[in-house]
Formats: structure tokens, C-alpha cells, sequence
């Protein structure tokens, strides 16, 4: 009797296009009488490339005549293009700009030329939403739904695969090579222009039921999710006082329960990061209740690479340990994240105006 063959083909596309393609075999021998069989070992689609990307948010300047830091952001674009190896792509998570409209334009466009040495580089940039998007010069006027269009237009490099309405603001993709599963969310989504923009944002119905879905489809080994809000906040910023709703719980529990990796957040200028155990309870609790973690999702807070550090007199020794919590002044941050195979390893950086450094080293390991 002849051995049976069996071939699996499996294909899978990555958002820029490329085509990985992976043939699985797999050889069963069925011979009459015969108590031995044999097998060919393959190592598990999804974990056969090693991927690299950056991470950071929070570029503003503190007035309408210093808009964005860039004498930092500079600083640190150097540092990444420098980076080997080269990063796949660099995730930035808003805040920008002091304001997304100054002096009758956009400010995006000339946020985005500062990248014109990554681009060079080969390095692709994502972009989420922050709440300085979205203010008009003039912060009597609101935040602008025109802001949010034109964010979408300009990067419109961001995958299109959000819900109807919210391409661009809302994302994902996979990198099937490293088995792994990238997703943005909006906090701030505007339906129409509004004068009170909840600082600490907002998860609506329609992009939770997307990622659900996105998530449902997604055999992944490693899953990340990229906002602008923690979910769970260590510093109170007297002019931007900000804290999560049920929203932000209903989404934790999603990412908890289908074992995300990292959660990188942004918003109050600081560095932080924290595996977020059973010991930390779901803030603010829902009804019904919402049991407690068991994943150990790490929540990254990686929340100035510009902006000025917040100063906070409240942070006791206590938080910020069990935090760790860096805020020193002009000290600026970003963090680089490889993954290989089952592990993922980050490295943040720390510095000013010249060289960064490593100052923290954590790894997931899956």
C-alpha cells in the first residue's frame, strides 16, 4: 500500500502586501500490520520570522508657538533609523501637536515630514488618535470633526479596514511570520463637533463589537492593542484630569480573556509599565462584575517622546514602584519590541536631545 499524502496550503497577506507562503506536510504511513508510524516535524506557521517595531506617543509642545517638540522628536527619529536590526514599522500614539488646526492648516502634514528620514529608511509609521488631534487653534471652539477627517486623509497609510466610518482611526493587521496581531482603537471618535471631549475617552459599541470580531478571526500567538488612554492611570493631571469608564473595562476584559500580550497607551506624559495580575481590580467595576484578571496583560505607558513630563506630588515611593514610574525632567522616551518565536522582548529607551539609552528590559514569554 502506498503512503498517504496529505498537503495543507496556507497562505496568508500581510497589510503591505507582502505574501508569505508556508506548505505544511504532513506524511502518514498506513501499512498493513505495521505498529510503527513516523512524522515530519515542522516548526508552527507563525513563528518562523523575527519582527521589530516601535513604539511611543506624545510629541506636543505646550503652545500655539511650539506646537510639536521638535528638537526631541528629531533626537529620537535619529535614534530609530539607527536602530539594528531595522525596525519593520514605528506605531505612534497621538498627540502630536498642541492643536491639529493652528494658524488656518493642518498641523498633521508637517508632523509627518519630520519621518521623512524613516520612511527613507524602509520603516513604515502607523498613527493613533490622541485628543490633541482633534482641538481647533482656539480651544473655545472645541474639538473638530473636520480634524478627524483630515487625520484619516493624511494617514491614510494606516490599514482601511475599520468599521464603515472609522478607516484609518480604527486598525489592524497581522504579520503572519511572527504570528502576530496588531489592532488600534479611537477613544475619541467624533460623530460631530463637540465643545467637551472626555479626556479619558471612550470605547464605543461599534468598535468593540469590531475587535471582538477582528480577534474571533485571529489565530495569533501574540496580540497587541495600541490607544491613547491607559486604562489604568498612576498620575492626576490637574489640566487634563482623565480617568476610564465601563468601556474601558468591557475592553480590558476582552484583551485579558483572549491573552493579549501588550496594551501601549500613552496620554499622561510619563513612562510606566505593569503586568496587570489578579491582584488589580477591574477599575471602575462593572454590572454585572467583572471578574478578576488572569492573563497578565502588560499595560505599556509610553506617554512622552516631546511632551513635558507631568509633574505629579501625589506619586508615593509605593506607585512608583509597583508602577515603575519615570517622569524626570527632559527625559523622553520610546520603546523597541522584538518578537521571536514565542517571546517577546522590549527595550525603552530614555534620553533628551542626544544619545538614548536602555533604562528597561522586560520579556513575555507565550
Amino acid at each position: 500500500m502506498f503512503p498517504k499524502v496529505k498537503i495543507v496550503l496556507w497562505i496568508a497577506k500581510t497589510y503591505s502586501g507582502i505574501v508569505t507562503v508556508a506548505i505544511l506536510i504532513i506524511i502518514s504511513t498506513l501499512l498493513g500490520g505495521c505498529r510503527k508510524s513516523s512524522s515530519v516535524e515542522v516548526q508552527p506557521i507563525g513563528t518562523t520570522e523575527t519582527l521589530r517595531f516601535v513604539w511611543m506617543a506624545d510629541s506636543r509642545g505646550d503652545s500655539l508657538g511650539d506646537p510639536v517638540n521638535t528638537p526631541v522628536m528629531k533626537a529620537i527619529i535619529g535614534q530609530i533609523t539607527k536602530l539594528s536590526p531595522k525596525p519593520l514599522f514605528v506605531v505612534f500614539g497621538g498627540d502630536m501637536s498642541y492643536r491639529g488646526f493652528i494658524d488656518n492648516k493642518y498641523t498633521f502634514r508637517s508632523w509627518k515630514d519630520l519621518y521623512q528620514p524613516v520612511f527613507d529608511s524602509g520603516i513604515a509609521l502607523y498613527t493613533c488618535v490622541g485628543n490633541h488631534e482633534l482641538y481647533h487653534q482656539h480651544a473655545s471652539e472645541g474639538s473638530w470633526r473636520l480634524n478627524q477627517d483630515t487625520f484619516k486623509v493624511v494617514f491614510s497609510e494606516n490599514p482601511g479596514n475599520g468599521p464603515a466610518g472609522y478607516e484609518h482611526l480604527t486598525w489592524s493587521f497581522t504579520h503572519p511570520g511572527s504570528g502576530s496581531f496588531f489592532a488600534a482603537l479611537d477613544p475619541y471618535y467624533l460623530y460631530k463637533d463637540t465643545m467637551h471631549l472626555k479626556l479619558g475617552g471612550n470605547i464605543d459599541s461599534i468598535q468593540m463589537a469590531w475587535l471582538e470580531l477582528q480577534v474571533a478571526q485571529s489565530s495569533a500567538l501574540h496580540k497587541f492593542l495600541f490607544i491613547h488612554t491607559p486604562y489604568y492611570y498612576m498620575s492626576n493631571d490637574p489640566e487634563e484630569p482623565s480617568s476610564s469608564n465601563e468601556t474601558d473595562t468591557k475592553m480590558w476584559s476582552l484583551i485579558d480573556a483572549n491573552k493579549f500580550d501588550i496594551y501601549f497607551c500613552g496620554h499622561s506624559h510619563l513612562y510606566s509599565r505593569r503586568t496587570i495580575d489578579s491582584s488589580l481590580h477591574p477599575t471602575p467595576q462593572t454590572l454585572p462584575p467583572t471578574n478578576l484578571w488572569q492573563n497578565n496583560v502588560v499595560q505599556l505607558l509610553n506617554g512622552t517622546c516631546g511632551a513635558g513630563p507631568s509633574v505629579d506630588s501625589t506619586l508615593t515611593p509605593d506607585t512608583r514602584a509597583a508602577w515603575n514610574v519615570h517622569n524626570d525632567p527632559l527625559t523622553f522616551y520610546f520603546s523597541v519590541i522584538d518578537v521571536t518565536g514565542n517571546t517577546v522582548t522590549v527595550n525603552s529607551y530614555r534620553g533628551y536631545t542626544g544619545t538614548y539609552y536602555v533604562f528597561d528590559t522586560f520579556t513575555i514569554v507565550k
